[in-house]
Formats: structure tokens, C-alpha cells, sequence
């Protein structure tokens, strides 16, 4: 239990830091995973899994809250959502050896957290996308209407 804590200590700090260092850049950036997810999605599952203690989640989330205080929110948080069957056989495909010891209980829990996670956002613009049946690769069409969903929530959040 102590390391999940110190553990998700150090990732809330180096996300932190990325979050400050970005947000001092003049141009605009895109980010693959958000100081959010950290807090609501990882440290969130080791605290229900009983891996951190009711303290040390207290302590970790007062210290977040702090935290966003000094950031940027983004302007559109962009969800690739999938069922986990599709995320295993993603993942298979890849086949990267650190990868290949993720468990399915696992990954489905945190795919239930994501979904719960992004239902609940009410002050930042999400775009979902479902992926089940996307093939970035093959459906040029498909990723086309992406950018114009992403273009049509960003322009509306300038309105």
C-alpha cells in the first residue's frame, strides 16, 4: 500500500511539472495521457483495489486539487473509447513485451473507471469517439470526420 502511494506521488509530480512546462509554450499541445487521468482513473482503482489506504487517497487528492488550481484546463478532453475485448486483441496485436502481462480484470476495471470518469465531466468539453470498429489505417473517411468533430468542439468552445 505504501508504494502505490509514493508510486502515484511521483507520477502526479512528473505529470505536474510536464503540465507547467507545456503550458509556458506559446503554441497549442496535444496530449496523449492528462494529469486527470493519474488522479481519477489510476490512483482512483489502486485506492478501490485497497492498495492505497483511505489517508493516503485523502492526502493525494487534497494535494491535486491544490494542484489544478495553477493549470490550464484543456480545451477538449478527445475519449477513444472501446470495449475491452477490442482493447485485449488491440494489445495482442502489438505484441509489447510489457504489455503482455496486463490482466483482463485489470483492463476491464479501468475501462469501467474511464467510462465513469468521463460521464461525470461537466466543466470541460469531451468528444467521444467509439473505436470498436475503427482501423485508423484503413478508414480515411471515418479519421476525416473525426477532425471535423474535433474542429466543430473546438470552435464551439471559443463561442
Amino acid at each position: 500500500g505504501r508504494w502505490s502511494f509514493n508510486l502515484q506521488i511521483y507520477f502526479l509530480q512528473h505529470r505536474f511539472s510536464g503540465h507547467i512546462e507545456m503550458s509556458q509554450g506559446s503554441t497549442g499541445v496535444i496530449q496523449d495521457r492528462t494529469i486527470y487521468e493519474d488522479v481519477e482513473i489510476f490512483a482512483r482503482n489502486l485506492y478501490e483495489m485497497k492498495f492505497m489506504s483511505q489517508r493516503d487517497w485523502d492526502t493525494y487528492r487534497d494535494l491535486f486539487n491544490n494542484m489544478i488550481g495553477f493549470l490550464k484546463k484543456p480545451d477538449l478532453i478527445i475519449y477513444l473509447q472501446a470495449k475491452t475485448d477490442v482493447l485485449i486483441s488491440r494489445i495482442q496485436n502489438r505484441n509489447r513485451a510489457f504489455e503482455k502481462k496486463i490482466d483482463a480484470e485489470y483492463l476491464h476495471r479501468l475501462n469501467l473507471t474511464y467510462d465513469k470518469w468521463i460521464s461525470g465531466i461537466s466543466n470541460i468539453p469531451v468528444l467521444v469517439i467509439n473505436t470498436n470498429e475503427f482501423n485508423i489505417y484503413k478508414d480515411s473517411e471515418k479519421l476525416e470526420n473525426i477532425f471535423q468533430q474535433i474542429e466543430f468542439k473546438l470552435r464551439e468552445r471559443e463561442k
